[in-house]
């Protein structure tokens, strides 16, 4: 079990990586993924300068991880979010083997998201995944963080 003060830690890191964003243009969104005490991958949303729907995040933080760790799987690692992750990104950290997810912000209206998107809490219930979900580390920091940043496409 990870400490609650370590939590608080990695999304600090996690918050800063999202407020580079922001001003790069983005949502501002970031994310760390973290392994033995290690921060193994940084990432953060590029959909607008990368001018793709894909770049996430969390999908950005585990291509990171991966390149760093030379591998396709991330056993053993936990990610940090600034805010719920949407289905795809649920699916890309599934899929990377990462069964430890610490959220900030919340997007969850009624199983949606405010982007229209299913959140990942709803994708994991649906899945019946065993995935361990951490929330509330930092949520109003998180939360204004992507508000500050966020405008309709």
């Amino acid at each position: 079990m990870t400490d609650p003060a370590d939590h608080v830690l990695y999304m600090r890191m996690a918050l800063e990586i999202a407020e580079q964003a922001g001003l790069q243009g983005n949502l501002g969104i970031g994310s760390v993924i973290v392994r033995d005490g290690q921060v193994i991958g940084r990432g953060s949303n590029k959909m607008r300068t990368a001018k793709s729907p894909l770049v996430h995040a969390e999908t950005d933080a585990i291509a990171d991880a991966c390149r760093s760790l030379d591998t396709d799987t991330l056993t053993g690692s936990t990610l940090y979010t600034t805010m719920e992750p949407c289905a795809m990104c649920a699916g890309a950290m599934l899929n990377a083997n990462i069964r430890t997810w610490v959220m900030g912000g919340r997007l969850k209206a009624v199983g949606r998201t405010d982007l229209g998107q299913y959140s990942a809490e709803t994708f994991v219930d649906f899945m019946a995944a065993d995935v361990e979900i951490v929330t509330g580390i930092l949520p109003e920091e998180c939360q204004a963080m992507r508000n500050r940043f966020y405008r309709p496409s």
